[in-house]
């Protein structure tokens, strides 16, 4: 399992009429990592997000999700990506529970093997269960997104600013969430702007930028820096200086 293969971008290139938003760019993230992804807005994160989870197609170049290409083999590589989007945005007539019941439906999972009352209690939200979930706040919407993200056992989980918006006991259960996840072999991708939390959490951080990768940090790489008085924050405003 741990030389498993959860996500490979191989040379991904995508333009926007004039603009190159992904300009070859490549990544691996293995089982049991948990990679950071960051670099300024426009740097191409949302753009390889919206490729890997099928929401975009690239110009040219292949993903693959737990060996399975997006392209190729769509349903099977969705059915291995659990995503927590920035912006969430739920069914807003179905009730917490409707609206799992049928995430598990859609990735193939019995709903009745998906452990949704597991979920719901784990994060809170059993009391709102079958509440609309139009009704809920924007910290329990994220909450039920991350919830959704976890059925069906996925092989890769992606993580966009999942923590704005959440209280601290949620965000906690969120990193326990991450940290069982690696442990169980998935792996996970983060995106965020929280510079502190990614420095403490990941295994290795990506800097991407113009679309292209710009230098990556592994785990005993990040400690060194740190250890020597270099903040990630440091790290990112030095590699992204005008």
């Amino acid at each position: 399992m741990a030389d498993h293969i959860a996500l490979q971008v191989d040379n991904l290139v995508k333009r926007y009429r004039t603009v190159t938003a992904l300009d070859g760019l490549s990544l691996t993230i293995h089982a049991g990592e948990l990679l950071g992804l960051i670099g300024p807005n426009g740097a191409g994160k949302s753009t390889t997000v919206k490729i890997v989870t099928g929401q975009l197609l690239a110009d040219s170049g292949t993903v693959k999700v737990g060996g399975h290409d997006v392209l190729k083999a769509p349903l099977e590589a969705r059915r291995q990506t659990g995503y927590v989007p920035q912006d969430v945005e739920l069914y807003p007539f179905l009730t917490g529970r409707e609206l799992l019941d049928y995430v598990a439906e859609v990735r193939g999972t019995d709903p009745k093997t998906a452990n949704v009352g597991e979920l719901l209690e784990r994060f809170g939200l059993s009391a709102a269960a079958n509440r609309l979930t139009r009704e809920y706040s924007e910290g329990m919407a994220r909450k039920l997104a991350v919830a959704a993200a976890l059925i069906g056992d996925p092989r890769l989980l992606i993580l966009d600013e999942s923590l704005t918006g959440l209280d601290p006991r949620a965000a906690a259960e969120v990193k326990a969430v991450v940290r069982e996840r690696l442990e169980q072999g998935s792996a996970v991708l983060i995106i965020s702007h929280i510079l502190d939390v990614l420095e403490r959490l990941c295994t290795s951080v990506v800097l991407i930028d113009n679309g292209k990768l710009v230098e990556r940090l592994a785990r005993p790489e990040i400690d060194a820096m740190v250890a020597g008085g270099t903040t990630l924050e440091d790290f990112f405003l030095e590699k992204t200086a005008p």
